[in-house]
């Protein structure tokens, strides 16, 4: 299982939401230590943010900055990125992410456990059935907010300590963050822009494509990536462009399929598993219930609190 040779080519599509976008690029200079490549593709964004990629690209070498003077839509400018790459593994990362510590690294580890593997995802907050340590909230995704004095970093420790690295197959990876293969993108081509325009569905049409070409498709169960939910449209807007999306990946493969195929998700006892045992981590850290200053003081102060909370971890 030997990842250190591949190349890495890293995608990120923006169109306004400067402020997560601003986070998602810290976060990819901070905690990427694993050689890559920066491509981002600036889909039509207002002129505060057009002047802010153009500035980080001049500070930063390893970027390559592609523009759409007017918006394309997300499948398109993920295209634009896909056609340029040329590394072994091209990562379509969100602009409202937050990577962690040795993300990439873990992703490559999963991906090269397996050469029938096509697809790599990560564990997030935010991701459907990717999500930890909830799935659902009522009859809406969860969004699982990081505990009080939990950065993602933490989060993303813990994760990898409570898992298993079972590298789940799945017959769906959500587009948050979407490791692909050179193999696979050289056997079935790039995303499907005519039938999903507006990035939703996009992935899922690729993931059933990928698995008529025979590969597999993986999630790196130690891998944790924050997902803030883009700013770049209305919930409304959304929810809107999900019913269309999942609308139009009916038509093309069959209800019938669809419908088994997110069975399976609901069911998988990997990631079933990776929830349970985060659960039960993170019930060692109830700082709710830490709010008086005799129990402040009683440990010092949260910052110890946290380190004993790791340690304990870790011991498990």
């Amino acid at each position: 299982m030997n990842y250190k040779l591949k190349t890495v080519d890293i995608i990120i599509c923006v169109h306004n939401a400067l402020e997560d976008v601003k986070k998602c690029l810290s976060a990819i200079l901070e905690n990427t230590t694993y050689p890559y490549q920066l491509y981002i593709i600036n889909d039509g964004s207002a002129q505060e943010t057009t002047d802010f990629l153009n500035n980080f690209c001049t500070q930063h070498p390893i970027t390559i900055l592609l523009h759409n003077e007017t918006a394309q839509g997300y499948t398109k400018a993920a295209n634009k990125g896909l056609q340029t790459a040329k590394s072994d593994y091209v990562i379509l990362l969100n602009s409202d992410t937050i990577v962690s510590t040795l993300w990439l690294e873990g992703m490559l580890e999963c991906g090269e456990s397996d050469p029938k593997i096509g697809i790599i995802g990560a564990l997030s907050n935010a991701a459907s059935w990717q999500s930890v340590p909830e799935r659902f909230a009522g009859k809406d995704w969860a969004i699982n907010e990081l505990p009080i004095d939990l950065t993602v970093n933490d989060m993303a420790k813990i994760v990898s300590q409570v898992s298993e690295k079972c590298f789940p197959r799945v017959p769906f990876v959500n587009g948050f963050c979407f490791a692909i293969k050179r193999q696979l993108i050289e056997k079935i081509g790039y995303l499907d822009d005519i039938h999903f325009p507006k990035g939703y569905g996009e992935e899922n049409d690729y993931c059933l494509r990928a698995a008529n070409a025979n590969f597999t498709l993986a999630i790196a169960d130690h891998v944790y990536i924050y997902h803030a939910k883009s700013k770049s449209y209305t919930h409304n807007r959304r929810a809107e462009l999900s019913r269309q999306g999942d609308k139009a990946l009916k038509k093309k493969h069959g209800t019938r399929i669809i419908n088994q195929h997110v069975k399976s998700l609901r069911t998988n006892s990997d990631l079933a598993n990776i929830r349970k045992k985060l659960k039960s981590a993170l019930k060692h850290y109830q700082i709710k219930d830490i709010q008086s200053p005799k129990i402040m003081n009683r440990f010092f102060n949260l910052s110890i609190l946290k380190d004993r909370f790791l340690k304990i971890i870790k011991i498990n």
